[in-house]
C-alpha cells in the first residue's frame, strides 16, 4: 500500500482573541459569555439575541446536513461554515433590510434573516429550477434578489469592486441604501480588493467592507499571505477608516458594523476585520489535516461562537 501524503502542517498559533485588548480587537464578551471586553454591550433586546442564537444554531444544522448530502452524492459541492456563524448573523442584523449584501462563500444569514424560505435555500443546493438562479450556480454560491443578497462568484473577492460600485450608484442617486461587502482574508491578495479600497478612499461611497479573517486562505496561512500583522491596517494606505473585531462575538460584530453603517453618512467606507476560525474543511474537496494540526482547532474551541452566545443568554437569564 502507498503511504498517504502527510502534508506539512504548521506549528499551532495562539488564539488572538485571548489578547483582544493588547491587539486592538474589539470585544464585548469573553469566552464564558460574560461582558468583560473592551467594547460596551450594545444592549440588544432579549428577542434580538435569542434570534442571533437561533439563527446560528440553524446555520450549523444546515451545515451538517449539507455536508452529509455532499458526502452521500446528493449534491455536488459543499462549503462548510461551522465556526463562522456569529459574524454573518450579527453583520446582517446591523444592516437595514433595504441594504445590499455581497456575500462570500460561507455567508447564508441574509437569506434566512430576510425572509427567504429554507425550501428555496435547499432548492439552490440541489440545483432545482425553482431556485432564483434556475440551478445555474454551484451549491452554496447562492443569491436572491428578493432579499438584496448578491450571489457569490467562484473567484474569491472578485465582487468587492462591484459592491463598491453599487454603493457609489446609491450615493449618486441620493438613496439611503448602503452596501455590505463580505470577503475572506485570502481575497485581500487580489487586485479587486485594492482597486475597491482605492476607489472608496477617493469617492467615499456608503460601503462597509467586512474581511472575515479565518486564518486560512484554503491552505495558505496568514504569514504566507501578507507581511502586515493585521488586515484592517490595509485601509490606512487608502485613507479608509478601519477596525478589528472579535468575529466570534456577535455583540461586538453587531456594534462595530452598526457604527460603520452609520458612519457611511459621515466619512463613507469602513474596513472591518473580523477575526474568527474555520472549524472544518475549506470545501468538500479539501483536507485540512495536510496543513494544520488538530491541536490548533482545540485551542479555538472555547471561543466557539454558538456556545459563547448560549452562555451570554444564560448569564442574562434569557
Amino acid at each position: 500500500m502507498t503511504t498517504p501524503s502527510a502534508g506539512n502542517p504548521r506549528t499551532p498559533m495562539p488564539v488572538p482573541l485571548e489578547h483582544a485588548g493588547e491587539l486592538g480587537i474589539r470585544q464585548v464578551i469573553d469566552q464564558n459569555g460574560e461582558v468583560k471586553g473592551n467594547l460596551d454591550d450594545p444592549n440588544l433586546s432579549r428577542d434580538e439575541v435569542r434570534m442571533f442564537y437561533e439563527t446560528m444554531v440553524l446555520l450549523r444544522a444546515i451545515d451538517e446536513r449539507g455536508w452529509k448530502l455532499q458526502r452521500s452524492g446528493r449534491i455536488a459541492f459543499w462549503i462548510p461554515l461551522r465556526g463562522q456563524e456569529a459574524v454573518q448573523v450579527a453583520a446582517t442584523h446591523a444592516m437595514a433590510p433595504s441594504d445590499w449584501i455581497f456575500r462570500e462563500h460561507r455567508t447564508m444569514s441574509p437569506w434566512l434573516m430576510r425572509g427567504a424560505s429554507l425550501e428555496l435555500l435547499f432548492a439552490q443546493l440541489f440545483g432545482a429550477v425553482s431556485e432564483p438562479q434556475k440551478g445555474r450556480r454551484l451549491p452554496c454560491l447562492m443569491g436572491n434578489r428578493a432579499v438584496n443578497m448578491v450571489q457569490g462568484p467562484t473567484q474569491v473577492g472578485s465582487f468587492i469592486s462591484h459592491a463598491c460600485g453599487v454603493a457609489w450608484a446609491a450615493k449618486l442617486k441620493g438613496s439611503e441604501v448602503k452596501v455590505l461587502g463580505t470577503f475572506g482574508d485570502g481575497a485581500t491578495s487580489r487586485g479587486e480588493f485594492h482597486s475597491a479600497m482605492n476607489f472608496a478612499g477617493i469617492h467615499r461611497p456608503p460601503v462597509v467592507f467586512l474581511c472575515i479573517n479565518n486564518s486560512w486562505a484554503v491552505s495558505t496561512p496568514l504569514d504566507c499571505q501578507t507581511a502586515s500583522t493585521e488586515f484592517a491596517a490595509k485601509g490606512n494606505a487608502y485613507e479608509v477608516p478601519n477596525v478589528r473585531v472579535d468575529g466570534n462575538d456577535p455583540l461586538a460584530v453587531y456594534a462595530v458594523t452598526k457604527k460603520a453603517r452609520a458612519d457611511t453618512d459621515v466619512h463613507g467606507p469602513t474596513l472591518i476585520e473580523a477575526i474568527t476560525w474555520r472549524q472544518g474543511f475549506h470545501t468538500s474537496s479539501d483536507n485540512p489535516d495536510l496543513y494544520r494540526l488538530e491541536k490548533e482547532s482545540e485551542l479555538w474551541k472555547p471561543w466557539d461562537p454558538v456556545s459563547r452566545t448560549k452562555k451570554y443568554l444564560e448569564h442574562e437569564g434569557w
